[in-house]
């Protein structure tokens, strides 16, 4: 059978509960940002974190264009929190504790499944995860567990990291990109390099979370992107200024094309938010009529979302297994010990 893997924030609060949940998330941005002046702040816009950076980055026509630019300075702020405060989390979890055990067989049947797996986390533990499982065979790279090629930040001092892609093997579709990506920012050319900073893989913690060193004297991956912006899309509920780039439509062109051949798309803690219109069209319309759907979460409220989605009144038996939702934290160990 043919699976396709949809990730969400789930997946990653099933690794390490230190990741956070979109509310905490909007609080910890908003304090790192205590002493800016960001628009709409102190009103209520701000207590919907999706609407508030839309309302940043949208141009509102009623502000004139001198406070639409302040809008779009100030939404740039929030970006970057966001990036700092997920990589904070990001560390936390590696050092509070080890990987759970579900993850390197889930790592092991991925592989030799060839499996493909979209996912719209911005962390990098599936990287990590893959590392761990397979670093010590020659030429294992993160970097090229993208089908679509990402150029390493050492290029750019003219630094071979070397090996080249599995023929078969995981392949990682990070539709909204990935804490260790690196490009000009929205609005730059729709050709402009996305740079990725790597990961060591030395272990589960910080260091091994962390960018691949270049050697003594060498410039580190953070000086060689001090003049790039972190590639990530962010939780606004409209992304379109993101998806000019090139990298990433192909990305979502692979993607599609993995859907479209799917014969059961298996749902990791990813919920499927209203708000989130472009990927649920992506879904609906590319999903064959007797593609399986299987959600693998916390709670059974993502069966009524799947079923909403696409068009499952009725068809609850025949294409909804629902026989992995509900299982609170058992949900993810459950699948990979019955499958994988």
């Amino acid at each position: 059978m043919t699976r396709v893997y949809l990730l969400g924030a789930g997946f990653s609060r099933a690794i390490s509960n230190e990741m956070p949940t979109m509310d905490k998330l909007s609080a910890a941005v908003q304090h790192k940002l205590v002493g800016f002046d960001i628009p709409g702040a102190n009103n209520p816009v701000a207590s919907n974190f999706e609407q508030w950076l839309s309302y940043l980055i949208e141009r509102p026509p009623w502000l004139s264009p001198a406070d639409q630019e302040r809008n779009r300075a100030a939404f740039f702020d929030v970006a970057r929190a966001v990036h700092d405060v997920l990589s904070e989390h990001q560390n936390r979890a590696v050092v509070s504790g080890d990987a759970p055990a579900w993850l390197h067989p889930l790592m092991v049947y991925w592989r030799a499944t060839s499996a493909t797996v979209i996912t719209f986390n911005y962390d990098l533990f599936v990287e990590l995860a893959w590392l761990r499982s397979f670093g010590n065979e020659p030429y294992i790279r993160s970097i090229y567990l993208s089908p679509v090629p990402i150029t390493p930040i050492g290029a750019r001092i003219g630094y071979h990291l070397g090996g080249t892609a599995e023929r078969n093997g995981l392949r990682l579709l990070k539709l909204h990109g990935s804490l260790s990506w690196r490009y000009s920012g929205p609005g730059s050319a729709a050709g402009d390099i996305v740079y990725d900073l790597g990961v060591l893989g030395s272990g589960w913690d910080v260091e091994g979370i962390g960018p691949i060193p270049f050697g003594t004297g060498r410039p580190d991956a953070y000086e060689l992107s001090v003049d790039r912006e972190p590639m990530i899309v962010p939780p606004a509920a409209v992304k379109s200024p993101y998806y000019n780039n090139r990298t990433l439509q192909a990305l979502w062109r692979l993607a599609a094309d993995a859907l479209r051949q799917a014969e059961e798309l298996v749902i990791m803690g990813f919920s499927l938010p209203q708000t989130d219109l472009l990927v649920s069209s992506m879904l609906a319309t590319t999903l064959r009529d007797d593609t399986v759907i299987t959600p693998v979460d916390y709670d059974t409220k993502i069966l009524d979302r799947v079923a909403d989605t696409f068009n499952l009144k009725g068809f609850e038996g025949a294409r909804l297994n629902s026989s992995f939702a509900g299982l609170r934290d058992k949900a993810l160990s459950a699948w990979v010990e019955s499958i994988a």
